[in-house]
């Protein structure tokens, strides 16, 4: 599936070569375009509940056949999976009781901990990915400088996705786009329950985004709730309709591992931050460990929490010395070293006679140089949205 490219862009999860930070940058870099354009948009951010529990057979067996297996081996799988005796197996053992097919109706669900699992499912998402394509869901723009075209549809890592809806005419208003809006939910939901499964109002949530201009301050800005009144509905899993839960265009919520919304302030990833920083540090005071163990612990654990957020992260030199105040003041002493010891030094490298844990700002700077050389050099679609925005901050400038 791989080689034959048949396996949509928009879906990053069990793929090789692909991380769930990219596909949380690809999400940031299509908000920053949309707002260099001023174009009005919706956002739907929404997980599938159990959807590798849900899957039915025949679906799955109609899209793995797609990506080239043969039929006596999806048959073999199903058949098995349908009629066997399923335990749960744990650390402690197999369980003594089973669960499985209690009448005529074939057990469904490709099952926890199947291998297969993961591949099973990008092979269905294909399918929606490409019907919501197909059906011209999305955001197209070109660069501004070369004219090349670029899209924007879904973004899926596993069952967390992101389902967008924009129009090519920047005179649309949200209000005008409502409608369109909820035609990409109901065609995204509706293929997740046509494959089985179903979607979670209560962990789903959405945006609507369009910009005014405010001649006070010679600035565009985000138009507020109160003034663009709208609303999404969906179904409930085997149950009545829901209305889906709108935020401000500010408001943040935690996608992919970091806190995002379409205006982004970083108020509320330095917040995040910050909290499990000082979660590491209340679970770290009372262990007892060498005093050589601490440092290398404190870089594997607690700092590469911290760095999976820096790719995407802003955060000044300021913010991150307060990230880091709680768990540097958990561990120096356990080091043999104290706590106020200078930090110019705690930063430094080893061979300058430092304690070698480097620097949070450093890091994102690194990280932000590694994004920029990697994207751009793998031609990803990430890198795509890159170039997008830089010529689009050319023209801006």
């Amino acid at each position: 599936a791989e080689e034959d490219d048949i396996i949509p862009k928009g879906q990053c999860g069990s793929r090789k070569q692909h991380q769930s930070i990219d596909l949380a940058l690809s999400k940031r870099l299509i908000w920053d375009s949309l707002i260099l354009e001023r174009r009005s948009s919706g956002w739907i951010s929404n997980d599938a509940k159990s959807c590798f529990d849900r899957i039915v057979h025949w679906v799955a067996k109609t899209t793995l056949r797609r990506f080239g297996l043969p039929v006596t081996v999806t048959n073999l799988m199903f058949d098995i999976l349908a009629k066997a005796k399923h335990r749960v197996r744990t650390g402690f053992g197999d369980s003594d009781r089973t669960f499985g097919p209690t009448g005529a109706v074939p057990f469904q669900g490709c099952g926890q901990g199947n291998g297969a699992g993961p591949c099973i499912w990008v092979a269905i998402s294909a399918i929606l990915i490409d019907a919501m394509e197909a059906e011209g869901f999305g955001y197209k723009s070109s660069t501004a400088l070369t004219n090349k075209e670029f899209f924007a549809s879904c973004f899926c890592f596993v069952d967390d996705t992101d389902v967008m809806e924009s129009n090519d005419n920047v005179e649309t208003t949200g209000e005008d786009l409502l409608p369109s809006v909820q035609s990409a939910l109901d065609l995204w939901s509706g293929g997740i329950s046509a494959t089985g499964g179903a979607i979670n109002p209560a962990k789903s949530f959405w945006w609507l985004i369009h910009f005014k201009w405010r001649p006070s301050s010679g600035t565009w800005v985000f138009r507020r709730k109160a003034e663009m009144p709208g609303e999404l509905t969906l179904r409930e899993p085997n149950g009545p309709w829901a209305t889906l839960r709108r935020l401000q265009p500010d408001e943040s919520e935690r996608t992919l591992g970091v806190m995002m919304a379409p205006l982004e302030t970083g108020t509320a990833q330095h917040l995040a931050l910050r909290e499990k920083a000082k979660t590491w540090a209340a679970k770290f005071r009372p262990q007892h460990l060498l005093r050589y163990d601490v440092l290398p612990l404190l870089k594997a654990t607690a700092l590469k929490t911290l760095e999976y957020v820096m790719p995407l992260s802003t955060l000044g030199r300021s913010d991150w010395v307060s990230i880091m105040s709680p768990i540097l003041q958990a561990s120096l002493h356990k080091a043999g070293v104290c706590r106020s010891f200078p930090r110019v030094v705690v930063f430094a490298p080893l061979k300058y006679q430092g304690l070698g844990i480097p620097h949070p700002f450093a890091l994102q700077v690194f990280h932000h140089l590694s994004v920029l050389m990697r994207h751009s050099a793998n031609r990803t679609k990430t890198g795509q949205y890159l170039e997008a925005n830089l010529q689009s901050h050319q023209l801006e400038t």
